[in-house]
């Protein structure tokens, strides 16, 4: 932040340069340089002073990236994600869990949808942060592959909890696996692809109403049951795309997408069920993910609510796993994420954002607007100044005066 004060005088600075030379630069005297009135050198003090207090006061709030680069190298974990500067994942501190069952001051996390292409990446995650996890699973093989087994050490704990179905109907069974844990991640999902163990749940139709809407409503009821605190849900883009307009709601991405048994406005209404539930909620709006590692992808760049489009105008159209993975732990403790809906997406060509400016984009005064804004304030400044002008410039044009208006407009036409 010293940095950015700093880029912030200096803008500043040349805010007030900028307004003497074009003030200098666009009076025409026809016979020689006339000095100039004290009013219209008050007036010159005046413009550059606004200039200097309005980049002034926009310049702090622009990204540091904009403005200048970190002094300090941010620290990076193999895959190429940004970590905290002692190397570890994520804060453990800052969301208050008093009361809660907790192991090594963390508290324990059920994880939904634990086998899954996400979940083994939020399991593995949650373990080398050292937390105590249930390990939520409906299909042995997935869990054989996985390795998954009960365990306990001084660092971290992995209890496997079998059958656990995300469906229609099951707040009371789902509330008994919950156990202790106080935190609920789920990132369990309808997956129209073809599963050579399951081959009869490919192309059906049905299973997002039944996991996505009923079975996410069923985990949030088991979730209320047993007193959690945090309840952190894998949702996607473009969920509200009914409410954005034909543009949207009509759009190929929205309707190929959503053809798979409406999913897009299952996942939707289970968002705004969980929205009312009372519970401290954070919904993660991923864009398209895949496997590939953070580093090839770019940066993580965090947008308000409804923000992607998975239009070519969007910053990027695909995230890393393991971005979304180190997301949704961050999100346990960082009180920014609190009640927030969040979309994310990898930024092509851009360097891991900072961990301290992470979810900064999708709250009301997001990183991604404030170029935007600091830009509009400059045209506004630069469409005032003139405006000003044609009302008190006084300028000195031979041996006469002329009134404010002609004045002003032999002003506009040098350039202003």
């Amino acid at each position: 932040r010293s940095r950015a004060s700093a880029a912030a005088v200096v803008a500043a600075l040349l805010g007030v340069a900028f307004c003497c030379v074009r003030w200098s630069s666009s009076v025409t005297f026809v016979e020689g340089p006339a000095p100039q009135s004290r009013r219209d050198a008050a007036f010159m003090l005046a413009s550059g002073s606004l200039a200097s207090v309005a980049v002034g006061a926009v310049a702090p709030m622009m990204p540091l990236a904009v403005w200048a680069e970190e002094g300090v190298k941010q620290k990076l974990d193999r895959s190429g994600r940004a970590v905290m500067p002692d190397g570890s994942l994520a804060l453990w501190e800052g969301k208050s869990y008093e009361g809660a069952a907790l192991f090594n001051g963390k508290p324990k996390v059920f994880v939904a949808g634990s086998t899954g292409e996400l979940g083994r990446r939020v399991v593995l995650d949650l373990l080398r942060g050292g937390f105590s996890i249930y390990c939520g699973y409906r299909d042995a093989g997935k869990k054989a592959e996985m390795q998954y087994e009960n365990r306990r050490t001084e660092k971290y704990e992995q209890t496997i909890v079998p059958d656990n179905l995300i469906e229609t109907g099951r707040a009371k069974e789902l509330a008994e696996q919950l156990a202790d844990a106080s935190v609920v991640i789920d990132v369990a999902g309808a997956m129209n692809t073809f599963d050579v163990f399951r081959p009869q749940l490919f192309n059906d139709n049905t299973l997002p109403e039944r996991v996505d809407l009923n079975g996410t409503k069923a985990l949030i009821d088991a979730a209320k049951a047993r007193g959690v605190k945090k309840f952190i849900y894998v949702s996607a883009i473009l969920t509200n795309g009914r409410a954005l307009g034909a543009e949207v709601s009509a759009s190929n991405e929205f309707v190929n997408w959503n053809k798979y048994g409406n999913v897009l406005d299952c996942k939707h209404e289970a968002e705004e069920y969980l929205k009312a539930s009372g519970l401290d909620y954070t919904i993660i709006r991923p864009v398209p993910m895949d496997n590939t590692m953070p580093k090839d992808l770019g940066g993580i760049s965090f947008q308000k609510a409804d923000s992607l489009r998975s239009k070519n105008s969007d910053p990027g159209n695909k995230i890393s796993r393991d971005d979304v993975s180190l997301a949704l732990l961050d999100a346990i403790f960082n009180p920014k994420a609190s009640n927030l809906v969040a979309e994310l997406t990898d930024v092509p060509r851009q360097p891991p954002t900072g961990r301290a400016q992470w979810w900064d984009g999708a709250l009301a005064s997001d990183d991604g607007a404030r170029p935007l804004c600091a830009l509009a304030a400059w045209a506004a400044i630069s469409r005032v100044l003139p405006r000003l002008m044609r009302r008190w410039a006084r300028v000195e044009v031979g041996h006469g005066l002329t009134s404010p208006k002609t004045a002003s407009t032999a002003v506009m036409k040098q350039g202003w």
